[in-house]
């Protein structure tokens, strides 16, 4: 994962690119990122159903070794028609890893252990994205084509890292469960998961205006250079890498994962509300801070809440769901960003996310009311 992460740098400055180099409108750039997304929402749904089918360590690889592939031929493409299709691929192949990711924790560490596991996948994760769009701000005032080079590389490096040095299961996950009587249950029967998943996907529509519309309203509002769009997207990575294990570490055990969920919606939402202020740095630099422990309060309880509530012999599926959530997301997030700014600016698009983040607090509240009945 770190080693993947370091180099996952394409998705921070796509945006910008399609617009600035590529001289595509913003309406075109959010079609390909919404495009994207598309691609994230079918490879998790893919792959969960191979998960579930042959587990989860080819997939770890084959997702890895393709998706590096892909965005290097993404690098070449220079037309609306070309960029659209390609940028389906990298993600169809990305987010196949997602479920194997998530059934690769419930392999590798102890239930009781999960929130800790996950907080360590995304220390690796945040370590990578603290150096990547550092990294890439750089590379991308040298030329673009650096960025797509070595995320494609260092995917294919990480895909190369988990076969020579990850042990494989001594007994697979699926012959397991085929010597196994557990019934398998359905995640869209599930009326309460399916409740959970509807607040994920509304959570991570508004966090991942981060990635889309974040760098274009520093870019043309503040005309920060790439490189400081890039040091400053990073400060979150290094947020989440410094913080968020001693963190779990101290709170995992003191609320209601929904709770938790519930303070990080709050806190996206103030991310969105600061740039109401007049435009000043320390106005970015609060809102990168909110967002950060938006992140370090919401996202590994998500995490846990979704393996945790999945029988073993329905990970996958469970698994897919939930990264289905996130790549649904990723589709609607680009459209409502781009959409509102074309027609409104970027003002009116901070107050329709503050107004959805206090929507996103008021579900998970309604779960956790939920969840406390269901206990009793």
């Amino acid at each position: 994962m770190l080693i993947n992460r370091c180099g996952s740098m394409v998705l921070v400055f796509l945006n910008v690119y399609l617009v600035k180099e590529k001289h595509l409108s913003i309406s075109e750039s959010g079609l390909i990122l919404s495009l994207y997304g598309l691609g994230s929402l079918a490879g998790a749904y893919v792959g969960g159903k191979l998960v579930d089918a042959i587990g989860f360590y080819p997939i770890l690889f084959l997702s890895l070794f393709c998706t590096g592939t892909s965005i290097i031929v993404l690098g070449q493409a220079s037309t609306f028609e070309t960029i659209a299709p390609l940028a389906f691929l990298v993600t169809f192949f990305a987010d196949s890893f997602r479920p194997a990711n998530s059934a690769s924790i419930t392999n590798y560490s102890k239930k009781e252990d999960y929130t800790r596991s996950i907080a360590l996948n995304r220390l690796a994760m945040n370590i990578g994205f603290f150096i990547s769009p550092t990294l890439g701000g750089v590379l991308a005032t040298k030329s673009y084509q650096w960025l797509f080079w070595v995320d494609g590389i260092t995917s294919i490096l990480a895909g190369v890292f988990i076969v020579v040095f990850l042990k494989k299961p001594l007994v697979s996950l699926v012959s397991k469960l085929k010597n196994s009587a557990v019934t398998k249950m359905n995640p869209y029967k599930d009326v309460t998961y399916l409740k959970f998943i509807l607040f994920v996907t509304l959570y991570a529509t508004l966090f991942f205006q981060f990635f889309t519309s974040f760098p274009l309203f520093f870019k043309e509002s503040y005309q920060y250079s790439e490189k400081k769009i890039g040091m400053i997207m990073a400060i979150n990575g290094l947020g989440v890498a410094l913080i968020e294990m001693f963190l779990i570490h101290y709170i995992q055990n003191r609320w209601t994962k929904f709770k938790f969920m519930g303070l990080g919606s709050l806190l996206l939402l103030g991310s969105f509300a600061v740039y109401l202020f007049p435009q000043h740095l320390s106005v970015v630099l609060v809102s990168i801070l909110l967002i950060t422990f938006s992140e370090m309060f919401a996202i590994p309880f998500m995490s846990t809440y979704a393996m945790s509530s999945a029988p073993p012999d329905s990970i996958g599926r469970y698994s897919a769901l939930y990264s289905m959530a996130w790549s649904l997301a990723l589709i609607i997030s680009p459209l409502i960003g781009s959409g509102i700014i074309d027609h409104f600016g970027f003002q009116v698009l901070w107050i329709v996310l503050a107004v959805l983040g206090f929507v996103s607090f008021l579900g998970f509240r309604y779960l956790d009311k939920l969840s406390t009945k269901a206990n009793l």
